[in-house]
């Protein structure tokens, strides 16, 4: 029974990894995911096989190459990179030479006769090279899990500022990848220390450890081919200066000029309100500050400070704001809710609720009743 649990498990990430790789979009960052849940897979594996009398029967499978646990990290923050930004990092390829290494250790010593394995095993393997694996799967894992948590909350935090799409890419299944994966690092040193601490655990002791994981596959598969096609704004588009503003190359002044007045930033961020309120701009579910920039004749960097420091507003505050206001209006009438939020510039209903609750205190159903007189 508890192979055949592994088994499905394994199964649907083998499963979600061919869909992954089929997959025409976002390929870069499926293929990180692909290979992430394979390797997870092959880790399950030879437990799967041992909890099914496998290496009982076929005894030289001992050593089967099949530990690359080393890559779990660097892909996990791979993926999670590639999303956010769209493009590997340089050098990429070194954050798995690691993983290569262990898995062309364990490949070598699978081409040994079964007896100098058991030799092998009992003076190396067990007093040394067990040890120092788990420090360094260990210390990979949260090294690697803490970068990704990073890249992760630095895009939240620059879609706030440069996109009015936050709400639909706030990744909750993401989020919620990255806690289980921190819980499972934690089981993981508290299985580790339990099994060089206190006693030798057995492969029935690890069975909750390998069941959990499973358990992190299925999600992690499920839930990364249900956004394999998503479109995730790069972030780090916007950071490269709008050709439309170009700086002319000026002459230096033969004598000191004075300095430029400080810029009224509260007069420009009304100046832009007006402006987006009267074209209606707000209602376009994808517009970013780059786009809306562009079309008011400014820089990024001048919006950005508008709405930041004249309004005291985030570029998707802003645009929420707007759109929350004329939401308001409209629930005077008899339009469905799921209509008025597409039709103010959200993409759901679900986005459209948080917010307006966020910013009014209370459901628009809610609000709705409160506005209609009672007969």
């Amino acid at each position: 029974m508890w192979s055949t649990i592994l088994l499905l498990g394994s199964a649907h990430g083998v499963l979600g990894a061919v869909l992954l790789l089929l997959t025409p979009v976002n390929r870069i960052a499926n293929r990180c995911l692909a290979a992430l849940l394979l390797v997870v897979v092959a880790l399950i594996t030879p437990y799967t096989l041992g909890y099914a009398g496998a290496y009982d029967a076929y005894p030289d499978l001992t050593y089967a190459p099949l530990f690359w646990e080393l890559a779990i990290g660097p892909l996990l923050w791979l993926y999670v990179r590639q999303l956010a930004r769209q493009q590997l990092p340089p050098r990429w390829a070194l954050h798995l030479l690691p993983a290569l290494l262990q898995g062309a250790y364990y490949t070598w010593l699978f081409t040994w006769p079964l007896q100098r394995k058991w030799a092998w095993n009992a003076a190396v393997q067990v007093p040394w090279i067990a040890p120092l694996q788990d420090a360094l799967v260990l210390a990979s894992l949260a090294v690697y899990l803490l970068l990704a948590w990073r890249e992760y909350l630095a895009y939240q935090r620059w879609l706030e500022h440069h996109s009015s799409a936050r709400e639909e890419l706030r990744l909750p299944w993401l989020r919620g990848f990255l806690l289980a994966a921190s819980l499972l690092v934690a089981l993981r040193l508290g299985f580790t220390a339990s099994d060089r601490l206190w006693h030798r655990l057995s492969y029935f002791d690890e069975f909750p450890r390998y069941l959990a994981t499973a358990a992190l596959v299925y999600y992690l598969g499920l839930e990364g081919w249900r956004h394999a096609r998503a479109h995730y704004p790069q972030r780090d588009a916007a950071q490269v200066l709008d050709p439309q503003m170009p700086v002319p190359d000026l002459p230096a002044p033969a004598c000191p000029q004075p300095a430029a007045p400080e810029k009224d930033w509260q007069a420009l961020g009304q100046r832009v309100a007006a402006e987006v309120g009267a074209h209606g701009w707000w209602r376009e579910p994808d517009l970013t500050l780059p786009e809306l920039a562009r079309r008011i004749g400014t820089n990024s960097n001048y919006l950005s400070r508008a709405l930041n420091e004249g309004l005291g507003l985030s570029f998707s505050a802003f645009v929420n704001a707007l759109r929350i206001a004329e939401a308001r209006r409209l629930l005077a009438g008899n339009e469905d809710i799921l209509s008025i939020a597409l039709a103010v510039g959200f993409g759901s209903k679900a986005s459209f609720n948080r917010v307006f609750r966020a910013q009014v205190g209370c459901t628009p159903s809610d609000y709705r009743r409160t506005q209609r007189p009672i007969s």
